[in-house]
């Protein structure tokens, strides 16, 4: 039996790696480490569709909607890891859908991503709406299930999104912004798309650090959406209010106290000089965003 490659799978064969197998094994790694190293220029040059990515889903969020992470297989696991480790209150709006369900977080049900009525019912059960908008997953844009996700979506005017390497495929072509990295030809043929795959994910953690920032769960360059949902995440708490706002331990665990383990609001109290009700009013009136309700803070002491 023939081992070449045939039709497009010989298109995708590196010239750069055909001779990989005859490498010494620290040779081969270091080859397959340069093909790695393309990843992040490939990256770079769909920045610009990207900011449209995290400018939409942040507004989206902003206005009350919901931001649905959609795919199947190894791109649907990245969904449902992306959205899990998307905040530690897990009380937002960015959700994840991965054909066939829980299961299919273990192993790929058979047959559950060619179901292209499925994505359509996988987004009615959730009750998916135009003020919702829909990041499709899919590295070959070829996914019957997402597709009827993104047909669904666009016919009731919701907003799309695709991160794929496919430009032209069917799943590019439903939706309103597509990433698509040019991350070329896998060092293996046949094996996956691990070069894909990891664009895939930085592309994801982009999008959820972007949409973290906007949202006001970061200040400065620190996560301040902490809960204190446990006594390790309450010492997490004193760390970075004493952090972030330069104090001594026993103010910053006073201020958590009498503002119910509120994370930002034990900051601006302590930034601003307010009080507990004071503080959680302003930041309540500026949608928790630590750094504007400094803003007005500032402004209302000094006026």
């Amino acid at each position: 039996m023939s081992i070449k490659p045939r039709g497009h799978a010989m298109e995708r064969r590196n010239a750069a790696t055909v001779d990989i197998d005859k490498l010494a094994t620290h040779d081969m790694l270091a080859l397959i480490n340069r093909e790695d190293k393309q990843v992040n220029d490939a990256i770079a040059s769909c920045l610009p569709d990207i900011t449209r990515l995290v400018d939409n889903a942040a507004a989206t969020l902003s206005r009350g909607g919901r931001v649905i992470l959609a795919g199947a297989g190894a791109s649907g696991r990245a969904a449902v890891i992306a959205a899990g480790e998307f905040a530690p209150d897990n009380k937002h709006s960015l959700m994840a859908l991965i054909a066939g369900g829980a299961q299919s977080m273990i192993k790929t049900e058979e047959g559950v991503a060619s179901d292209y009525e499925r994505g359509v019912k996988d987004l009615e059960v959730i009750a998916f709406s135009n003020s919702d908008m829909l990041v499709g997953l899919s590295v070959s844009g070829k996914t019957p299930w997402l597709w009827g996700a993104l047909r669904y979506a666009w016919s009731i005017g919701a907003r799309t999104a695709i991160i794929t390497q496919d430009a032209a495929s069917e799943a590019a072509q439903l939706a309103d912004i597509a990433v698509v990295p040019p991350t070329g030809a896998e060092v293996v043929a046949g094996f996956n798309n691990p070069k894909a795959h990891l664009a895939q994910k930085q592309i994801l953690t982009m999008l959820t650090t972007g949409i973290a920032i906007r949202s006001g769960r970061v200040y400065s360059n620190v996560r301040v959406d902490v809960q204190a949902n446990t006594t390790r995440w309450q010492e997490r708490q004193i760390a970075l209010v004493m952090e972030i706002t330069g104090c001594q331990r026993a103010q910053a665990k006073t201020a958590l106290e009498q503002c119910n383990h509120h994370c930002r609001t034990a900051m601006l109290m302590l930034m601003s000089g307010l009080d507990a009700w004071q503080a959680r009013e302003i930041l309540s009136e500026n949608n928790d965003n630590l750094r504007i309700a400094l803003r007005e803070a500032q402004a209302l002491k000094a006026s």
